[in-house]
């Protein structure tokens, strides 16, 4: 079974697929994209999906990017149900904050992650997010757990 891990992404610029990977790279990971850097896809300015295998005998890693200018993606319909679900929790800052977050972004990047990934395939996620969370001023939410602040506290909890 798989769960998702999301950036919410407060900046319109985004990182090409070829930085993402270079910053994997130089942070010392061995993978395989699809698709690969040969491929026309991979070069695509507006790029909007990216499958990374860390791990030939794990499930691979499937990135998505959604923006707020896209029509036909998932963006809109994301934002709002989680809008929705962060709004009826009790106010704190926390919440204050989180709805902020959610109304301000303008991209969301979905990972869909197997439930039983692996220790290497965590620290290789963290790497991703470390790396996007910078280059798109993001904030990371967890199917499960909830919206993390910039400096990896929680803000609010879902479950």
């Amino acid at each position: 079974m798989s769960f998702y891990v999301r950036v919410f992404s407060q900046a319109e610029d985004y990182p090409s697929l070829n930085a993402l990977c270079d910053e994997l790279l130089e942070d010392g990971y061995e993978f395989a994209t699809s698709p690969g850097k040969e491929e026309p896809e991979f070069k695509e300015q507006n790029w909007t999906n990216m499958v990374f295998q860390y791990n030939e005998n794990n499930k691979p890693i499937v990135l998505e990017r959604n923006t707020i200018k896209d029509e036909d993606s998932l963006f809109k319909e994301e934002q709002k149900e989680f809008l929705d679900e962060v709004k009826s929790l009790p106010y704190t800052k926390g919440q204050k904050k989180a709805v902020e977050i959610l109304k301000n972004a303008v991209q969301i990047y979905a990972f869909e992650l197997d439930e039983d990934m692996t220790e290497e395939g965590w620290e290789f996620m963290e790497s991703m997010l470390d790396f996007l969370c910078d280059a798109t001023d993001g904030y990371v939410q967890v199917d499960e757990e909830g919206i993390y602040d910039q400096d990896g506290n929680i803000l609010v909890e879902i479950e």
